[in-house]
């Protein structure tokens, strides 16, 4: 089709080309307008700051941008705070893949993710409210929900949309899928599908149904012999503390706020949990005649539940979760009974633990079935993907009566489940899903459509 700039006459000067020529006119000619850069179009919303900075992804612009959002998105000029936002830009009129991290971004770990590359998208990954430095100040937890935080994602698709006219789709990967979920809830007609990868959907601050999943997991061996782990680590508690100290010393951590020795019992309940949710049987440990050494004992210890992760750095980055968990998303409850006599601290692992003192989070337990109740009526055009040995999936979300909508369980894989990773004819459903909600057909890369089964997926 003829650009609408294109107002001159056509001669025609050989049997195979046209060239064009100036009408015949009085008027002086005029130069057609250029194309505003992307740059300049996302620096004129307002509210929105924007760096371009070096791209790591081929074809691709990269920009970090901070968005003004409210605090209270019921309170029209209360406090306001800056949502940081990472950006992939191909193509205004390419599909765009709204991505909730559900925690932090990383502005220096760039990569497009499942969708983005199958469609050759737009990207765009928004940090979760309250997770610094996306942080109001002073913080009001009370505004920590999930309603706020789909209201976030509601503003940026609102000023968004405007430029990136293609089709939208949002994902996130655990608690970034759930809280995609949760966007879809309050603002349904934001975008055109979602896909939601290896989300829980938790029932209570001690979900028991993740009780006798994990118990279900692996050979009786492993079983064993992980449980055979925790026990050793908490009859060598002195050895363990010891090497907490010599780690802290060596890397520079602490742990004021929950203290090395819970620390090191909340490490030690979670090792059977974080094993199946990112290892496999093939890393089981061996228990043989020979008793294992504390070296021994720690290094099983530090590599799949390391006490690091509840130092202090970590406990304040990931407590906004905690908060959540407390307050709405609810938390799995995790098996102690075979080490019962060998804790200080029973009941230790729940969300409310890992709080700075001053919390009182109060649970509301209608949050979670208000989400069950609306995809099981209204919802539509929602694609979930589990592991079969990620412990998440014993809370995976049920779809009831939602319309256009499939969850698939990726045969072998815990909580790096993959569309690539499903079996045909599943997977060739959950593409046609993708390109029935953007119209476009998904092209998987050679090196991800081959790739090997993973053990572990990268945080975002």
């Amino acid at each position: 089709m003829m650009s609408r700039f294109m107002r001159g006459a056509l001669r025609l000067v050989s049997p195979f080309a046209f060239v064009l020529l100036p009408a015949c006119s009085d008027e002086p000619a005029t130069t057609p307008p250029t194309e505003t850069d992307i740059f300049d179009r996302l620096q004129a919303i307002p509210g929105m700051v924007v760096t371009e900075e070096n791209s790591g992804v081929e074809g691709y612009r990269y920009f970090v941008m901070e968005y003004e959002q409210p605090a209270d998105h019921g309170a029209e000029g209360g406090p306001v705070f800056r949502q940081r936002l990472l950006l992939h830009h191909r193509d205004e009129a390419a599909p765009f893949v709204l991505g909730t991290s559900g925690y932090n971004v990383n502005p220096t770990r760039q990569r497009l993710r499942e969708p983005a590359s199958f469609l050759q998208a737009n990207q765009l990954f928004v940090e979760q409210r309250f997770f610094t430095p996306s942080r109001p100040e002073p913080a009001d937890w009370s505004l920590l929900t999930i309603e706020q935080a789909a209201a976030d994602h509601h503003r940026i698709v609102e000023v968004l949309k405007p430029i990136y006219t293609g089709k939208w789709i949002s994902s996130g990967a655990s608690k970034g899928g759930m809280t995609s979920v949760y966007h879809r809830r309050f603002f349904p007609d934001d975008v055109d599908g979602t896909v939601a990868y290896v989300a829980p959907h938790s029932f209570g601050t001690k979900d028991a149904r993740y009780l006798d999943f994990v118990a279900s997991l692996g050979s009786s061996t492993c079983q064993d012999a992980l449980q055979y782990f925790q026990r050793e680590v908490l009859l060598r508690r002195p050895a363990m503390l010891a090497r907490i100290d010599e780690q802290a010393t060596m890397v520079g951590l602490t742990y004021d706020l929950l203290g090395r020795e819970k620390a090191l019992e909340v490490a030690t309940l979670e090792l059977v949990f974080t094993f199946w949710q990112y290892y496999d049987e093939s890393v089981c440990p061996e228990v043989g005649a020979e008793p294992p050494t504390d070296d021994d004992v720690w290094t099983f210890l530090d590599e799949i539940a390391s006490p690091s992760l509840w130092s202090d750095e970590e406990f304040l980055t990931y407590e906004p979760y905690y908060w959540q968990a407390a307050t709405e998303l609810g938390f799995p409850a995790v098996e102690e009974s075979h080490v019962a006599d060998l804790l200080q601290f029973p009941g230790i692992d729940t969300a409310e633990t890992f709080l700075t003192p001053g919390k009182t989070p109060v649970f509301d337990a209608s949050a979670m079935q208000d989400i069950s109740t609306w995809i099981s009526a209204e919802g539509e055009r929602l694609l979930f993907v589990y592991g079969e040995t990620d412990p998440y999936t014993a809370a995976a979300f049920e779809l009831g009566n939602a319309k256009d909508s499939y969850r698939f369980l990726a045969p072998g894989l815990n909580h790096s489940a993959l569309i690539v990773d499903l079996v045909e004819p599943d997977r060739a459903k959950a593409l046609d899903a993708l390109e029935a909600w953007t119209g476009v057909t998904p092209v998987l890369p050679p090196e991800t459509a081959i790739r090997a089964r993973r053990t572990r997926r990268d945080p975002d």
